[in-house]
């Protein structure tokens, strides 16, 4: 919680001084690294579940839904990204970030619902929690270096709470699968995208 409060500090002091000491590729770095860090939590968290709770009689039975993103669009190929303009990448990838602050509530307060569920699993819930609203911090304070600004609402609202509620335990868990599932794919890609752009506007794509 002490770092999380001190990243959020950090992005409200560089977002209200635009010419501040924290330089862009300072920031760049810093946000690869929340985003990197992000994705391997998010992986681990999917992975347990995995392990623990995956089921093959709902798996076989239920077909996976699209992710509540699924509506954003992404580039689909490695060229596409690079053809896409940095403000648009940043724009994409903070609306999938916000996106994911309602879902990320609600899955950290159903791993306690799980049967047997590891204190380890609800601290890795809510450290990709805290660390997608602090990922989500510093990739508008760099949007805004660019003097773009991100239009309000214009992200999907998920709409999966019944099911991750739901006292059938099959419907249960297949949600969080859902969930967990989702937040796996979609940390990856922030991240890889990221990871583009800090190689194109900080290296000018001279990275390998």
């Amino acid at each position: 919680m002490l770092l999380m409060v001190s990243n959020l500090l950090l992005w409200e002091h560089v977002a209200s001084k635009p010419t501040g000491f924290v330089s862009t590729e300072d920031l760049y770095d810093r946000v690869v690294d929340q985003s990197h860090t992000t994705y391997f939590l998010a992986a681990d968290l999917y992975h347990e579940f995995d392990m623990k709770y995956f089921r093959s009689s709902w798996y076989k039975t239920r077909m996976p839904s699209l992710c509540h993103t699924a509506s954003i669009h992404t580039p689909q190929s490695r060229d596409e990204a690079h053809e896409t303009k940095t403000e648009d990448l940043l724009k994409t990838m903070i609306n999938i970030s916000h996106a994911w602050e309602e879902p990320l509530k609600h899955l950290v307060s159903a791993v306690p619902t799980l049967p047997g569920a590891s204190d380890k699993m609800l601290k890795t819930a809510n450290a990709v929690k805290d660390k997608t609203h602090v990922l989500l911090e510093g990739m508008k304070t760099i949007l805004s270096r660019s003097h773009h600004e991100v239009e309000k609402d214009s992200y999907p609202v998920w709409s999966g709470l019944a099911d991750l509620q739901s006292s059938d335990e099959d419907t249960h868990l297949f949600a969080f699968y859902s969930l967990v599932r989702c937040l796996r794919r979609d940390t990856h890609k922030i991240d890889a995208f990221l990871k583009l752009l800090r190689c194109r506007e900080v290296f000018k794509n001279e990275c390998f």
